[in-house]
């Protein structure tokens, strides 16, 4: 590893004019790619100062600039590594050397500028190496070492991108949450021992890594889902944005990177969305004072929950006041469906909706069943027949599904029950794929056949290409 001869200036002052004078001569050597912590070893080593006592200020002097700088971090020792590669003559920006005594004090209260002791060291670990992140907590006992707390320094937000020796987090998760960031950075793995302290000092970091090939070219452990669901929420936060799974790959890889497969983004988008929106599971919990809100709104609706033995959800029904109302007004047809609700929670949404006088379609009841069976089926009627009655004339119109025809069946006893050309289609494509094809047009001109002879004609037509077609057609009742 490369060196570098450093003139020091110790035991000396600053005047007003920003220089440093009556000083002593030490030279040192330092390592290129040394981290800060060891520059104020060498330093303490070579000038004898005991550190457990007292701390050292290092600053030297740029040209053109009065004030001078100070090394404090990893960062401004890396900036004055390059400037004196840049100059390698010995006496070019000597380091000046202020030596401060520390004064000792125990006790719980911390306050601005206080010197407390450190007791209990957390270690964190690169996996399968000796590298070690000593983190010292701010409780009283026998002292292992000191630093001066500084209240603006204290550490409190996860965005800080560097870790160094003199470091204060307010608090363990602040840490973690920093450490994650730097090792997916850095690329090493880490773990943290148990500790309940409130506050943490980083009293030693070593940064130089030794993690084996296969540690820096795996998957981080550290990039958990909850960890990039963090990252990634607020790109979430604006429901019209359509932000994919991809979008999540991509930006992970650039930011982080960190490669990450399609389960993990797909958990960390459900993680980042929960905490944005809450659980599902919480939305349940939430529906008695949603319909006592619609009904304080829409006087005059009809919503009903229906809850188990167990007090768990299984029907809601949903029918508002100017639903109602707007029904006599359009034809007295109802059309009815279901759609499955493929999450967590499954389930079946189902609604009712009508045609008015120019044919638009108009909503008239919305529901949720647990399951799409006779029970839950007859339910969801028996509240649409006392929300809505019985009109001269009506008539139900869905798919062929056996638990709506039972339960219209049991509800509405006198009323006709037809089928949807177009689900009865579907049914038609599936069943018979060589011959949909050509019967296709013939199909929807039956649909839309005004007397008995044509739309005997076309089911003729339809006989000839696939007879099975035929019979379907009339055990589902599609006739003239």
């Amino acid at each position: 590893m490369a060196s570098l001869t450093v003139l020091l200036r110790h035991s000396g002052k600053w005047n007003d004019e920003g220089n440093y004078i009556d000083f002593s001569i030490e030279g040192i050597l330092i390592k290129e790619y040394a981290s800060f912590n060891d520059l104020v070893g060498s330093i303490s080593n070579q000038l004898g100062i005991d550190l457990s006592t007292n701390t050292i200020k290092i600053q030297y002097n740029v040209e053109g600039n009065r004030t001078p700088m100070e090394i404090h971090n990893d960062m401004g020792y890396r900036v004055y590594v390059k400037l004196k590669k840049e100059n390698r003559e010995f006496g070019m920006y000597p380091l000046c050397i202020t030596t401060m005594e520390k004064e000792l004090i125990s006790g719980d209260g911390l306050n601005q500028g206080d010197i407390v002791q450190i007791d209990e060291a957390v270690q964190m670990y690169d996996s399968d190496t000796d590298y070690t992140l000593a983190i010292e907590l701010a409780n009283s006992g026998e002292a292992i070492g000191v630093f001066e707390l500084h209240k603006d320094l204290i550490i409190s937000k996860t965005n800080q991108k560097e870790v160094m020796a003199g470091q204060v987090y307010k608090d363990k998760a602040t840490l973690k949450e920093v450490m994650k960031n730097y090792a997916i950075a850095q690329r090493f793995q880490f773990r943290v021992d148990r500790s309940n302290a409130a506050r943490f000092d980083v009293r030693e970091f070593n940064d130089n890594h030794t993690c084996p090939l296969k540690d820096k070219v795996y998957e981080q452990r550290q990039a958990s889902s909850s960890f990039i669901s963090g990252i990634i929420r607020t790109k979430l936060t604006n429901h019209k944005r359509k932000y994919t799974l991809r979008d999540i790959i991509d930006d992970v890889k650039s930011d982080l990177g960190v490669d990450v497969s399609y389960m993990l983004a797909w958990r960390v988008k459900e993680k980042a969305m929960n905490f944005l929106r809450g659980e599902p599971v919480d939305s349940y919990k939430k529906l008695p004072g949603y319909l006592y809100t619609i009904d304080k709104t829409y006087p005059g609706s009809h919503l009903r929950i229906e809850k188990s033995s167990k007090n768990e959800f299984m029907y809601v029904y949903i029918s508002l006041y100017a639903f109602i109302r707007g029904f006599d007004h359009c034809r007295p047809i109802v059309v009815v469906d279901g759609s499955h609700l493929k999450s967590y929670y499954t389930g079946t949404f189902v609604s009712a909706s009508t045609l008015d006088g120019a044919g638009h379609i108009l909503p008239l009841a919305y529901g949720v069943i647990d399951s799409e069976n006779d029970a839950a089926w007859t339910w969801f009627f028996e509240q649409f027949k006392i929300a809505y009655g019985v009109r001269e004339n009506m008539c139900i119109v869905s798919d062929r599904n056996e638990s709506i025809i039972k339960s219209v069946s049991r509800v509405y006893p006198d009323l006709p029950h037809c089928a949807c050309i177009w689900h009865l289609w579907n049914n038609v494509y599936k069943k018979f794929k060589k011959s949909h094809a050509k019967l296709s047009e013939i199909y929807f001109l039956m649909e839309k056949a005004y007397t008995q002879t044509e739309f005997d004609s076309l089911m003729e037509k339809v006989e000839k290409v696939d007879i099975r077609v035929k019979e379907y057609l009339e055990l589902a009742g599609y006739v003239g």
